[in-house]
């Protein structure tokens, strides 16, 4: 039996006020399965039981955990099924399409109400509770096809007449027999130039096709993550309100990644982009709105994988064109941190970098990242660690050009882990309004002090000690 964990329910509902309502139904919904799953214990069914349990999903340490909705339409237990588990199957069913339909009639009235980013938590958690409620399907892109959940921009492309390859992604019958006929194989050198269309990415690249194809996967599920995580920060509550009651507005324009295959072929383009682009593993880069990134070498155990670079670069990319603010003002926010708080992108950055795919969804946080261990050791050597104030002042030239960027890298990972999750996430809200007034423009370098009302000095007696205290690996 598949198994469908609850949503990650307390990330961003506490940082816009007025969610409590969804999150009463969200607490009487876990009353409701601990008692079923006591229930089905007390009558012999552990199965059953421990089935239900998983149902109630609770974060890892220090991180976050999104689950992977699925894609086939639940259905009935199997004819076989003994009586009393058709009745515990019912019960539970009974619950999630219960609450479900409740936070989806108060996603509407949030939503009609003009509290749009309310009204679109509440539709996210009726997502997670049940994936085949198809009003809340629907606010997230999806559309029942054929007993399947598809994208609208999936079941579109079908429309034209591609198919999803698993190897070399969305092309055409006569592109997949061309491909499939190649004489080259997948870690052949030679390479010509291809291009691998996803819903939210345009990638162009010199890599191997099939390379490229699982690059783009692996953003795609980075880009529903982020958006799951970030989507309140990125819109007005009117664009929220849309998307719950329906209204959807024009697909955006695709964000821009090129591939290159090596780290000579990524040095050519991107210092023609940035002169400090030589010490870079990758970049975005906000005046052409597009990520370039390269193969590393193999043989070079100092290289940052690809699959991390392209999560830390992709992160700037989406904070950077994804809402906040349109028109011309856009280019400034693009760019945020130029004179102060630089360390805040790439922070958030560094944080993400530790995106991975478990067998039921995706971690972000948690405990292992060696940034966040090079972090714990600096906090006990002499002068390990800036004061925060000081890393504050910094701008992005500063910050890039210090004489020890990798020092200023795994503070800011740290940094932004303790504001997360230090004493339960007390800074948590504060933090992401933080984040949010940069990316508005809104930078100067007492902003921290400013929205978390704790003066530096305090917060750096707390970061410290939270460091020392997080058994953080690598």
């Amino acid at each position: 039996m598949k198994i469908i964990l609850p949503a990650l329910l307390f990330f961003l509902p506490v940082m816009f006020l007025g969610a409590e309502p969804a999150e009463r139904e969200i607490d009487a919904y876990r009353a409701a399965m601990r008692a079923l799953a006591d229930e089905s214990r007390t009558e012999g069914m552990e199965l059953e039981a421990k089935v239900t349990e998983s149902r109630i999903w609770e974060d890892p340490a220090f991180g976050f955990f999104v689950p992977r909705p699925p894609r086939q339409q639940r259905s009935a237990l199997p004819d076989d099924a003994r009586p009393n588990q058709r009745a515990w199957f019912g019960k539970m069913r009974a619950i999630e399409q219960d609450y479900a339909a409740r936070l989806m009639a108060r996603a509407k009235e949030l939503a009609e109400a003009g509290r749009g980013r309310d009204g679109w938590l509440a539709a996210r958690a009726a997502f997670f509770i049940d994936p085949d409620n198809a009003e809340a399907r629907a606010v997230f892109g999806y559309r029942l096809s054929g007993g399947r959940w598809l994208r609208e921009w999936e079941i579109a492309r079908s429309g034209k007449g591609y198919i999803n390859d698993p190897e070399f992604g969305w092309i055409t019958p006569k592109e997949k027999r061309r491909l499939d006929a190649a004489p080259e194989p997948d870690d052949s050198p030679k390479s010509g130039k291809s291009r691998i269309e996803t819903e939210h990415f345009d990638l162009k690249t010199t890599v191997p096709r099939r390379t490229a194809v699982r690059l783009a996967s692996r953003l795609e599920d980075f880009y529903f993550v982020w958006h799951l995580l970030f989507y309140p920060m990125s819109v007005t509550e009117k664009e929220a309100a849309a998307s719950v009651l329906g209204k959807r507005d024009a697909p955006a324009a695709k964000h821009k990644v090129i591939l290159l295959r090596d780290r000579a072929e990524y040095m050519r383009e991107a210092l023609r982009l940035d002169s400090n682009a030589a010490i870079s593993s990758g970049g975005y880069f906000p005046d052409k709105k597009t990520v370039y990134l390269y193969l590393p070498d193999p043989e070079n155990d100092e290289e940052t994988p690809l699959e991390v670079m392209a999560v830390h670069e992709t992160a700037h990319q989406l904070f950077a064109e994804t809402g906040f603010i349109p028109g011309a003002a856009q280019r400034r926010r693009a760019d945020p941190g130029r004179e102060s708080q630089f360390w805040l992108t790439e922070g958030i950055a560094c944080y993400l970098e530790t995106f991975e795919e478990t067998s039921r969804g995706w971690n972000v946080g948690g405990l292992k990242s060696y940034r966040f261990v090079r972090a714990k050791e600096r906090a006990d050597e002499p002068d390990g660690l800036l004061p925060i104030a000081l890393l504050a002042e910094k701008g992005k030239e500063a910050f890039q050009r210090d004489a020890n960027p990798a020092k200023l890298y795994t503070e800011s990972a740290g940094l932004v882990s303790f504001l997360f999750h230090g004493e339960g996430g007390k800074y948590r809200v504060s933090f992401l309004k933080t984040l949010q007034v940069l990316y508005r423009g809104g930078e100067n370098p007492e902003l921290l002090e400013e929205m978390t009302g704790v003066s530096y000095p305090q917060l750096d007696e707390e970061f410290h000690a939270f460091l020392r205290e997080t058994p953080f690996t690598e």
